[in-house]
């Protein structure tokens, strides 16, 4: 369909799903904004990269057009369609490709790396923008409705570089990247690609965001970096195009940080880290909170796991 009748859509049902939801997701949403913003106002914020500006101007409405629109660009990017990959801008892939030279076994075979994102912007995009950098993508995901969603899920994220698991699965993927590399039968550095801000049918790791407790699913990002693979944090948002384009707006995958393989052993002595804490998940939990703080109107505010009450 095209975007005005996508967007006379949003008008008509917005109200509509306001006032079936305003003890639910709705709620949720202007209450954690609120909170959010009382927490940036008492709090003297000395990293530039942090914007409380930005969660002040934002609103439940703004939350929830944005998701809305993101998810129409996800699943137009997933069928490929010219008007969302057209619009996709890479930046700092030198991160990746860093990461990718640093993550070696002893005897020079390429070893695995995590790339871990959050549920923000047009999300769907980053595992198969993976494919570009490795032929050897391996994307984690948990069940979602029927059989037949996942299938189509499934088929819809497809790429020749990229293998979609169920949880059920990750114990043979891990014996098979960690000990058996062969098997994969790949040339190029193995990526797990998961997004850590959602999770079901596991267990969290307590971390605070804006002041309030909250859950990031880094167990598995935190075993994998102990049994010696990298992690690389990468997001996508959505901005006014910065160059001469016919679309108003672009798509930026964007790299950010390279935590090297046994963080927690290696680096919580190092002063560069020091900053955001003294392990792996308090790095993560502070350079999400500025991810959202930048981008506020992008994240799932309404999830009903991303705070506890």
């Amino acid at each position: 369909m095209p975007n005005w009748l996508f967007a006379v859509l949003f008008r008509i049902a917005l109200p509509i799903y306001k006032v079936l939801h305003q003890k639910k997701a709705y709620g949720r949403t202007v209450t954690h904004l609120q909170n959010a913003v009382s927490f940036t106002n008492a709090t003297i914020v000395e990293r530039s990269a942090y914007n409380p500006a930005n969660l002040r101007n934002c609103s439940a409405d703004d939350v929830f057009k944005g998701i809305y629109w993101n998810a129409i660009d996800s699943y137009r990017g997933l069928m490929r369609r010219p008007c969302v990959t057209d619009r996709i801008v890479f930046e700092n892939e030198e991160v990746l490709q860093h990461a990718m030279s640093c993550s070696r076994t002893a005897d020079g075979n390429p070893s695995p790396i995590a790339a871990i994102s959050i549920h923000q912007g047009p999300f769907e995009l980053l595992h198969r923008s993976l494919c570009q950098f490795s032929d050897n993508v391996h994307l984690i995901t948990d069940s979602v409705g029927d059989n037949a969603t996942r299938l189509l899920l499934k088929n819809l994220r497809s790429d020749p570089h990229l293998t979609e698991y169920h949880p059920d699965e990750l114990s043979q993927l891990l014996r098979n990247l960690f000990t058996s590399p062969s098997i994969i039968g790949k040339k190029r550095n193995a990526i797990l690609a998961m997004v850590i801000d959602q999770g079901r049918h596991t267990k969290g790791k307590k971390v605070t965001l804006f002041g309030q407790p909250s859950t990031l699913y880094l167990r598995l990002p935190e075993m994998v970096n102990q049994m010696g693979a990298g992690i690389v944090t990468f997001r996508t948002f959505t901005r006014p195009a910065q160059n001469k384009s016919r679309y108003k707006t672009e798509i930026v995958i964007r790299f950010e940080t390279f935590y090297p393989a046994k963080f927690n052993e290696q680096n919580s002595h190092n002063s560069f880290y020091k900053e955001c804490g003294t392990t792996l998940a308090d790095c993560i939990a502070k350079e999400i909170e500025n991810w959202i703080s930048e981008h506020p109107s992008e994240w799932s505010w309404n999830y009903h796991g991303n705070f506890r009450a």
